[in-house]
């Protein structure tokens, strides 16, 4: 009986270290705006179009997912990619929902169906616009080259623009994100098969599209203070059949000035960086003091190991060391913005020590 009981009780621990993907379809727009949103940037007129099944915010923790959480569009219902994937063909299209889309029609030859779209206006702060994001589908591996060719657009309006620029692209030369522009045969780098139908402990993505890119930065040079439009489609061509989607890596929308943020890595628990970060801090220092108009921000992070609320202590007194020592290099303390974020923008996923290790870190971003 004893031996009973303590396997059941092993069985109970072991369940939550199972990856699981979840989904919740039922939040409003601008819930899914401010999951998106990141650092100098301002969104509103938030619209969504389509079925309000077919798009939602996602959580992938304890996955190798490449993002751990943010918003999904789908061609099909949402919620049909939180499971191991059992089938090489699901389809949960809405007959209802079968409108398509002026924009993504204009990228194919074919007719588009299930169009879910998500669409906002924003002011940068900074001169440069990123996100991250991954696309994914059902129609992989079997009709890579045919007509199925399901599409999604990145689409940018503003000031810098004379037409619409889809962000969506990659590869040398650059090719926009497609069935047949990324798979196992072309940009090949890019791509994450994911076919085995067999649930089990050793399927190494907890989704059930067949395949899916890698994580992807959208980025373009953009006007700051100007008001831009930012429109997130994708549909099926061709059918109604095979889902697709593309998930928006949660807090990555975002704007900044000049170079990409400084990155100081932290080890373990550790509140202060690793060796060798003094002349990096040098630098900073002597650039604030030579432009005494411009500000700082000093952003902490952790892995996820651990409760928020310790993660959130940890990231704290990590950006506040770096900003003491900033202080100490004569930049004042009324330029600097300091904010700690625990494990909640994660650059890589925390299932294994070198992601987890890419995540324990201090961003330091200089604002003009």
């Amino acid at each position: 009986m004893n031996r009973l009981i303590t396997f059941f009780f092993i069985f109970l621990i072991s369940l939550p270290s199972r990856s699981q993907v979840s989904v919740d379809t039922a939040v409003l727009k601008e819930r899914l705006a401010e999951m998106f949103l990141g650092e100098g940037v301002r969104i509103f007129n938030v619209k969504v179009h389509g079925n309000p099944s077919s798009l939602g915010l996602f959580q992938a923790y304890r996955s190798n997912f490449p993002m751990e959480e943010g918003i999904v569009l789908s061609t099909g219902r949402a919620s049909a990619v939180q499971r191991q994937n059992e089938s090489g063909k699901t389809t949960t299209s809405m007959r209802e929902s079968m409108g398509g889309d002026y924009d993504l029609g204009k990228m194919v030859t074919r007719q588009v169906f299930n169009c879910t779209v998500l669409e906002f206006d924003f002011i940068p702060m900074f001169d440069s616009l990123y996100f991250d994001y991954v696309f994914g589908s059902e129609e992989y591996p079997e009709y890579v080259g045919s007509p199925y060719n399901d599409v999604f657009c990145l689409l940018i309006y503003g000031p810098n623009f004379k037409k619409p620029l889809n962000l969506a692209r990659v590869g040398n030369p650059a090719r926009t994100v497609m069935i047949n522009s990324v798979n196992h045969k072309k940009n090949a780098e890019y791509f994450l098969p994911n076919y085995r139908f067999i649930p089990s402990e050793e399927i190494p993505y907890t989704i059930e599209y067949d395949g899916f890119t890698k994580l992807l930065t959208a980025s373009c040079r953009v006007t700051r203070g100007k008001i831009h439009h930012l429109k997130i489609a994708i549909g099926n061509v061709n059918d109604f059949s095979y889902d697709s989607g593309v998930f928006l890596r949660a807090g990555s929308f975002g704007s900044r000035g000049g170079q990409m943020p400084k990155q100081l890595p932290f080890d373990f628990d550790a509140r202060n960086p690793e060796p060798g970060f003094e002349r990096t801090l040098d630098s900073i220092a002597d650039l604030m003091k030579s432009n005494p108009n411009w500000k700082i921000a000093v952003l902490g992070h952790t892995d996820s190991i651990g409760s928020h609320e310790y993660n959130l202590k940890l990231s704290r007194e990590r950006a506040q060391h770096i900003a003491d020592e900033l202080i100490k290099r004569g930049v004042s303390q009324s330029r600097i913005f300091v904010k700690g974020y625990a494990e909640t923008k994660p650059l890589r996923s925390n299932s294994e020590e070198e992601g987890r290790k890419r995540n324990r870190r201090v961003e330091i971003i200089i604002r003009e």
